[in-house]
């Protein structure tokens, strides 16, 4: 069950006292302009990206749990998907979920900020959108619980549940080369 008290999103900010974050403005942009005036060069700017990306893998945790055998939770992250009425069970809960498209950096903000959160009628328009803005929620990360699995959508290649084609020759061996660098 989630607890919702932790703020995983202000700790992350907590930890630049000298920047002014602004805990109204969307996160990812205070992330952006927190990254400008601190003058981060690319390899800072992916760490701490990768940072901010773990904080709110946690701040979903914190707010709607991880497990996908919990009712309580499913029931909250419906309601907060804004499903009305909200399923009764887990079953109706989770196709209900798979069958949702959000952008889940904005997912995580709206409760923090109080903006709503866009829905998409179809994976692509959500992929779409996420390359436009570039929030992507990060797929793999250690703190995912199985709750959360049931709202990652593929971005960089919507409705694909097929592997990647394998790489031509070519790209493997350039990918070789960069690798043994």
């Amino acid at each position: 069950m989630a607890t919702g008290s932790k703020h995983y999103i202000q700790a992350f900010f907590a930890r630049y006292p000298s920047f002014d974050y602004d805990i109204a403005a969307p996160f990812f942009d205070e992330f952006q302009r927190l990254g400008k005036a601190s003058r981060w060069k690319k390899p800072q700017w992916d760490q701490k990206r990768d940072e901010l990306r773990g904080a709110m893998v946690k701040q979903f945790n914190a707010m709607y749990g991880t497990s996908a055998d919990d009712l309580e939770s499913w029931r909250l992250l419906c309601s907060a998907l804004g499903m009305d009425p909200v399923p009764d069970d887990i079953k109706t809960c989770q196709q209900k979920v798979k069958s949702t498209h959000v952008n889940l950096v904005d997912f995580v903000e709206a409760p923090l900020s109080g903006r709503a959160v866009n829905r998409f009628k179809t994976e692509t328009e959500l992929s779409r959108y996420t390359k436009e803005t570039k929030k992507y929620f990060p797929r793999h990360d250690v703190n995912a619980g199985s709750l959360l699995r049931y709202l990652l959508r593929q971005i960089l290649r919507p409705n694909s549940r097929l592997p990647r084609p394998p790489l031509d020759a070519k790209k493997q061996k350039t990918r070789r080369v960069r690798a043994a660098k």
